[in-house]
């Protein structure tokens, strides 16, 4: 007919709705790295938001888990930047970790954020990074932000499957995230194992060495079928996907063949 047709597609708007700040515990600012773990609740207008969160029967907030995302976007700004969630709908709140960076306009008007004040944010959710179920053992690896969904999974662990957790940070006296937390779920056995390292200390080791010590361990609980999870810098993750093929070796096993098994997922940045 001789007529060209030119088709477009404009996705529908994420629904937002509004959050207050009801905590903040900050970390970094003695290794310039300041870092922030934010916890946010719906206000009290949006009083069917719970019950959209749980029952779905409202279009405007999905339910959603630990690893799921939270768009964000600063004031004057239409583009929204996506933080990894570290809590899920369960939990009665929003948390996400957060580091400063420079010249960062989203970091930084998060960082701004004091207990009272008030966002709007959108949920979208992110069902590629989520644990096996059942009784597999999850190895979960990250540095730096990236423990904030680890930290959520292993908070959602009740019932005390084996989860081992292969953290890196700068320094263990100025920016151990979640770390009384994480000695709690040590002790109530929501985390088996747990396996820090610290570039700025006088060791100066990475997350890749953590593994690398526990090779033996960790190649023995991938052959019994453990998922690995990594979150994370892609700078980190490519490091530690070199670590682990060279763990599997001796199994005549590698990373493509875990991650085309969804064995081995990544949320990286």
């Amino acid at each position: 007919m001789g007529i060209s047709l030119a088709l477009t597609h404009n996705p529908a708007p994420a629904a937002t709705a509004e959050f207050e700040l009801v905590e903040r515990v900050d970390y970094g600012v003695a290794v310039n790295a300041p870092t922030s773990i934010l916890r946010f609740r719906p206000l009290q207008d949006y009083r069917n938001l719970w019950q959209v969160l749980f029952f779905r029967n409202r279009p405007h907030l999905p339910s959603f888990e630990a690893g799921d995302l939270f768009g964000v976007a600063p004031s004057g700004d239409n583009t929204a930047r996506l933080n990894s969630l570290a809590s899920s709908a369960s939990d009665g709140q929003l948390e996400i970790c957060v580091r400063k960076q420079t010249n960062g306009l989203c970091s930084g008007y998060l960082h701004s954020l004091k207990p009272g004040d008030r966002i709007t944010g959108f949920i979208q959710q992110n069902p590629g990074f989520r644990p096996a179920g059942g009784a597999t053992p999850i190895i979960l690896v990250g540095a730096g932000t990236g423990i904030g969904p680890l930290a959520g999974f292993i908070r959602k662990n009740t019932d005390l499957n084996p989860m081992y957790l292969y953290w890196g940070g700068r320094n263990s006296q100025s920016d151990f995230l979640y770390q009384p937390e994480l000695g709690g779920y040590l002790d109530d056995h929501r985390l088996t194992g747990l396996n820090t390292a610290f570039s700025r200390s006088a060791e100066k080791t990475y997350v890749q060495d953590a593994i690398m010590a526990d090779e033996t361990v960790l190649r023995q609980l991938i052959e019994k079928g453990a998922q690995v999870m990594v979150c994370g810098g892609r700078d980190m993750a490519s490091g530690v996907s070199q670590v682990f093929n060279s763990i599997l070796k001796p199994s005549h096993m590698d990373v493509d063949e875990l991650r085309a098994e969804g064995r081995y997922l990544e949320d990286v940045y």
